[in-house]
């Protein structure tokens, strides 16, 4: 009787611990992300150079069972692309980058179906708001690291910014711009948040 008393007092203590673990506090571990789109002369893509992210998470061992929040911050100004400094100046003007230096994601709502997940989020860019709506896989390694990855597209316009363009108008760029990324996060305190 107090063996079977004493193995229950574990399994209960073993269960709590996991519970508190599952929603401890995640960063950014790594990560690679770029901003694509097209033009009247070339395709272009532009790289994110740096991110910062924090979240809270639900997972037992290499499953991930829901999300309960997540923020993710991008300096405008660490976009950078292939074409040099003349693109990058043209990026940080559409969008108006000295007045609003972070784009932001913030996490309303996620379903998660085995490594499928369904998210609702507000996106920030160029000082406007909008509610989107994104699919991501996740998955959990053996260390508890946390990959997301997906792709979005978003109108310029939606923003409020204007396409970029060069040489007096006569090259545009295309309206529309997918945003392609794969973000790892690990347990806090493990990460640096910059790449």
């Amino acid at each position: 009787m107090i063996i079977k008393k004493l193995s229950l007092i574990t399994f209960y203590t073993l269960l709590v611990n996991l519970s508190v673990f599952s929603q401890d506090g995640f960063t950014v571990k790594d990560f690679k992300m770029s901003v694509a789109g097209t033009s009247t002369l070339h395709d272009w893509e532009s790289a994110v150079t740096k991110l910062d992210a924090t979240g809270s998470l639900d997972f037992s061992g290499t499953q991930l069972n829901g999300i309960y929040s997540l923020k993710v911050n991008i300096p405008a100004k660490g976009i950078v692309s292939t074409k040099g400094k003349i693109m990058d100046n043209k990026t940080y003007e559409a969008l108006k980058a000295d007045k609003y230096p972070k784009i932001t994601f913030l996490l309303d709502k996620a379903a998660v179906n085995g490594s499928r997940i369904q998210a609702t989020g507000r996106l920030s860019i160029a000082g406007k708001t909008q509610t989107v709506s994104l699919s991501a896989t996740g998955k959990v390694d053996n260390t508890g690291n946390i990959t997301f990855q997906g792709s979005q597209a978003i109108k310029m316009a939606d923003y409020g910014m204007e396409p970029p363009t060069a040489l007096m108008g006569t090259i545009k760029t295309g309206e529309e711009v997918t945003i392609r990324y794969e973000l790892t996060l690990t347990p806090s305190g493990e990460a640096s948040g910059t790449h």
